[in-house]
């Protein structure tokens, strides 16, 4: 077992522990808070670059501006949907659904961070990230997780009128403007909305 295979193990086994604790009700809450969190993210993405743009240097802006336009868009639409998981989770764990809400918890945690960390990965792949071959080789977890999150959202873009049509979309026309604005171009447009 790889470095990179202990890694996810760890974090499954937090998954499971913390959707223990929780319970169903909280975990199937934040599976759907990351569904609609990543489409959300992906909708908003421009938005959410326009914003830190201007306060970000070029230099940290090649690498880092996607991941943290994302992040901005992202962590709060996961935090206030799982919010009102918890308000829920409350009325329901003094009752006999309690233990059982647990057991079940502790699976849809496990999901949840395979998910997550499938999120992640896809989203280093899409920003042209490859992990090292010699960390990824002969690995026995992170073949099974990386391609959880494409497939998901191929399964409910049918569900979801955004769907992943959308997303290729925002890509493109995301890598074309980031392509078009080189680093002089960047700081051009920045000196204009300053002067």
């Amino acid at each position: 077992m790889k470095i990179l295979d202990i890694v996810i193990l760890i974090s499954l086994s937090y998954g499971a522990y913390n959707g223990y604790r929780k319970g169903l009700l909280v975990e199937v809450v934040a599976v759907v808070a990351f569904l609609v969190a990543m489409i959300v993210g992906f909708k908003f993405l421009g938005f959410g670059i326009d914003l830190l743009a201007p306060y970000i240097s070029v230099e940290v802006a090649r690498r880092l501006l996607p991941w943290m336009g994302f992040s901005v868009i992202f962590f709060p639409t996961v935090f206030l949907i799982n919010r009102m998981g918890f308000s829920l989770r409350n009325s329901l764990r003094y009752t006999l659904l309690g233990t059982f809400d647990s057991l079940a918890g502790a699976a849809v945690g496990i999901f949840t961070w395979v998910f997550g960390i499938s999120v992640m990965l896809w989203l280093l792949t899409w920003m042209g990230i490859r992990m090292p071959i010699k960390h990824t080789q002969e690995t026995y977890l992170y073949p099974m997780v990386k391609p959880i999150a494409p497939k998901v959202m191929d399964a409910t873009s049918g569900w979801i009128p955004v769907g992943t049509n959308w997303i290729r979309k925002q890509k493109e026309e995301f890598s074309r403007s980031w392509s078009n604005n080189k680093p002089d171009d960047l700081k051009a447009e920045r000196a204009d909305k300053e002067g």
